[in-house]
């Protein structure tokens, strides 16, 4: 486990040093930017859009997103990945919505997201990085009670907002924020060396 939490640190140095070449608009690091996060960008958008051409659309508005603002990355809120997967996460949702693309949501299957991320192609580290932090997700996830597991999934992997997840189980809205409230601590304090 050291190891792989040294290749993790490695990784997100590397993310770093990247960053900083493309906010002084070094295009070639942006091409490396892109060859190490853009398989994860497209995997999580795919999970919220369920469109194959809408996930590739939102890939390069996130890459576009990066180009245009890197000097806004800020070590003190999260690692890279986060960062970038937060900004993906945001213009699937975005995307989503523009499209009112509701459909019926089914059970999400971790599984699916973890096959597609395990398919990443690359060098070694990047790959162990994946592996570990893949893992150490899957668990705190499973240790969530079903309740809190279910909301979790729904806004991240479904991109639900709190509102669209109380009426469709239905449940108060107060209760969802409550769980999800409650569900972020937990993995939050899980998941801390991943996070900075």
């Amino acid at each position: 486990m050291k190891g792989c939490a040294a290749d993790w640190k490695m990784s997100e140095q590397v993310g770093r040093k990247l960053l900083h070449r493309i906010a002084r608009r070094d295009e070639a690091a942006l091409g490396e930017f892109y060859d190490r996060y853009a398989k994860l960008v497209y995997s999580l958008a795919l999970n919220i859009l369920n469109s194959p051409l809408d996930a590739e659309e939102v890939t390069i508005d996130v890459f576009l997103q990066i180009w245009r603002q890197a000097e806004r990355y800020d070590t003190e809120r999260g690692s890279i990945t986060a960062w970038v997967l937060n900004i993906a996460r945001s213009r699937a949702i975005d995307r989503r919505r523009a499209l009112d693309s509701r459909q019926a949501v089914s059970e999400t299957n971790i599984e699916h997201i973890t096959r597609y991320i395990s398919s990443v192609d690359g060098d070694q580290d990047s790959n162990l990085q994946v592996k570990e932090a893949r893992t150490a997700i899957e668990t705190a996830l499973a240790e969530l009670d079903d309740k809190q597991r279910r909301v979790i999934e729904l806004a991240y992997f479904k991109g639900l907002s709190q509102s669209e997840i109380a009426k469709l189980l239905g449940e108060p809205l107060g209760t969802v924020k409550t769980r999800t409230r409650a569900a972020m601590q937990f993995l939050r304090e899980r998941l801390k060396q991943y996070c900075r």
